[in-house]
């Protein structure tokens, strides 16, 4: 009984891992196909199409360190996807906004993104969705615990 737990316990991180692997993939591969990443995508994703987003709300709504952050934004700027303005309130403070071409690339991103869960939506009932989901909180509270009591 004991060996039949600890297998159910290292399959739960396999398919988080490979479930994780196969949809980043999946937007890495489309993501190529238009000379970006994954990350860039989701970066253009979490800017707002009409204000913009501050630069220092951008890394928490990814979860990304700022280091990463950083270059992500620089090349995104590089590539004329974004620029940066100052704030009218606090100078040293930045906004990031789209260019015509990050927006672009910012609805083509939603699209894909809109059609995988369309398509989830489609196969997987609403039952099973709330269950997935509640399931989810669970597993994210139990490894955010676990986190904080290796912190201390």
């Amino acid at each position: 009984m004991e060996q039949k737990n600890i297998e159910r316990v290292e399959n739960i991180d396999l398919i988080l891992k490979s479930t994780w692997l196969a949809v980043s993939k999946m937007y890495s591969e489309f993501a190529q196909d238009h000379d970006a990443t994954a990350v860039q995508a989701l970066t253009l994703l979490k800017i707002d199409p009409k204000e913009g987003t501050r630069s220092t709300n951008l890394g928490p709504k990814m979860a990304i360190e700022p280091t990463s952050l950083t270059r992500i934004i620089k090349l995104l700027e590089d590539n004329g996807y974004i620029y940066k303005e100052k704030t009218p309130t606090d100078k040293r403070e930045v906004i990031i906004k789209l260019t015509d071409k990050g927006l672009n690339s910012r609805n083509l991103s939603k699209e894909v993104v809109m059609n995988f869960n369309k398509k989830v939506v489609e196969k997987i009932s609403s039952e099973k969705m709330e269950i997935f989901k509640e399931v989810m909180q669970d597993i994210l509270k139990i490894a955010n615990e676990l986190n904080n009591k290796n912190k201390g």
